[in-house]
């Protein structure tokens, strides 16, 4: 351990020496082998950077929205179920043609076809009964219809009118008897026998009155009986009628229709149909499968009307109007441009025109092609278009390429060159595009400019 000790800063003097003597030697060969001294390597001149510098320049300033589209049709719909499940059939593929009304895809509804076979067998049911049961309210009503005329038929007038003139006559009778009784008291040459006689047609009289009144009273209460009748008969028909009325208008048929109804609703929950003609462009159902309700499984299209539609972000959206002309460039033919015009723009960037004022699940942009029917022209569904349409233009207006203007918190200014001094100007800008800005205010046409 001590020998190591000392060893150590021996080494390093011995390593110091050697190093010392190997600089000598080369100072030596480097003097004497080229007997001149070492030539210093030279320092570059550093690059001073120039800023390009652009003019001011009077031209048009055209603000364009360029975007793509792609050809669809005008009708075109996603169709889903309208409850979960699992598909049971699938019924057509893609690019299949279907009639409006073709069913086009179901879930397993087992239970519910049999809850509907057995309402519907209910419902036979319930109609037989609901015709037996109208036929006897009928039945009855005619009944009463016929019981009430016939009341209203003995009610004779004649039969009143009889009994009321022989009272008449009566009363005249007995008056007249009485009328010769007291002539015969005044009389005094005639007999008793006579008087007797008088008195007792006087009786006769009397008797034949009363009968008389009897029976006309007699009438009088058949007439009220028979008003009785008619009164109960008629309220007879009345009931009778109303039972037919209830019966006719068929509560319990309408209740078993209403619950025939609801289940087969629930059917059409399960199935997808096609509401009008057209061909399936896109299916996403595999038999077996559990879907949700509400969730798209097929797109059904008409292609017989086709259109342009494209999807702008909100800001796109609110720079155009509905109407506004248009350009469009065919992707699979360059250079051919037609013109087209904005056919419709979802809610609220429409306005109100040619939209509902609700808001439109349809959010895309619609553009028709001006004179060309795009199904005669012969394009297909999903050929694309780029658009180009003109926001704004100001023409013969100073401007500067963008990147020759330079802003500093909300402040825009440039930088002129004159006279081999530069000097910071602030500048008024206008229209904006993305190879020109319009200056409005704060140079001049040919000033210099030098870019940052």
């Amino acid at each position: 351990m001590a020998r190591w000790r000392l060893a150590t800063p021996l080494s390093f003097l011995v390593l110091i020496s050697i190093m010392v003597g190997l600089g000598a030697c080369a100072s030596g060969t480097v003097g004497t082998g080229s007997g001149e001294s070492a030539t210093p390597t030279p320092i570059p001149t550093s690059v001073v950077p120039t800023n390009p510098t652009y003019e001011v320049q009077r031209g048009d300033v055209i603000r364009l929205l360029q975007f793509s589209g792609r050809v669809a049709p005008v009708l075109e719909e996603e169709l889903f179920f309208r409850t979960n499940g699992y598909v049971e059939s699938v019924y057509v593929r893609r690019n299949d043609e279907v009639e409006e009304g073709d069913l086009l895809a179901e879930l397993e509804v087992t239970d519910l076809k049999n809850q509907i076979v057995q309402q519907e067998t209910e419902l036979r049911s319930v109609q037989m009964d609901h015709e037996r049961r109208m036929t006897e309210a009928q039945n009855s009503v005619r009944t009463a219809e016929l019981n009430l005329a016939k009341l209203r038929a003995s009610n004779s007038d004649a039969a009143t009118l009889s009994a009321r003139q022989n009272l008449e006559r009566a009363r005249t009778r007995l008056a007249h008897a009485q009328d010769e009784y007291n002539k015969s008291l005044d009389r005094s040459w005639e007999s008793e026998d006579v008087r007797v006689a008088y008195a007792n047609a006087v009786q006769e009289a009397q008797w034949n009155l009363e009968l008389a009144e009897a029976q006309y009273n007699d009438i009088l209460r058949g007439l009220q009986r028979t008003a009785y009748d008619i009164e109960m008969a008629e309220m007879a028909l009345d009931m009778a009628q109303l039972r037919a009325a209830e019966i006719g208008a068929g509560l319990d048929i309408t209740r078993t229709v209403l619950s025939v109804n609801r289940l087969k609703d629930q059917l059409n929950d399960a199935r997808i149909v096609a509401p009008f003609s057209g061909v399936v462009l896109q299916i996403n159902l595999t038999e077996g499968n559990q879907v949700q309700g509400y969730r798209p499984m097929l797109v059904l299209a008409d292609p017989t009307e086709l259109e342009i539609i494209a999807d702008l972000t909100d800001s796109e959206k609110s720079e155009l109007s509905e109407g506004m002309e248009l350009s469009a460039e065919f992707m699979n033919r360059p250079g051919e441009v037609l013109p087209g015009l904005i056919r419709r723009l979802p809610y609220p960037y429409s306005g109100g025109s040619g939209s509902s004022a609700v808001d439109d699940a349809d959010k895309s942009v619609r553009v028709s092609l001006v004179d060309i029917d795009p199904v005669e022209a012969g394009y297909n569904i999903g050929d694309r278009f780029r658009m180009t349409v003109e926001l704004d233009r100001s023409e013969g207006t100073l401007w500067l390429p963008p990147q020759a203007v330079r802003t500093f918190e909300g402040r825009s200014f440039v930088v002129i060159q004159e006279a081999g001094a530069q000097r910071r100007v602030d500048v008024r800008l206008g229209l904006r595009s993305p190879e020109r800005l319009e200056i409005l205010d704060g140079v001049t046409e040919g000033q210099l400019v030098i870019a940052p």
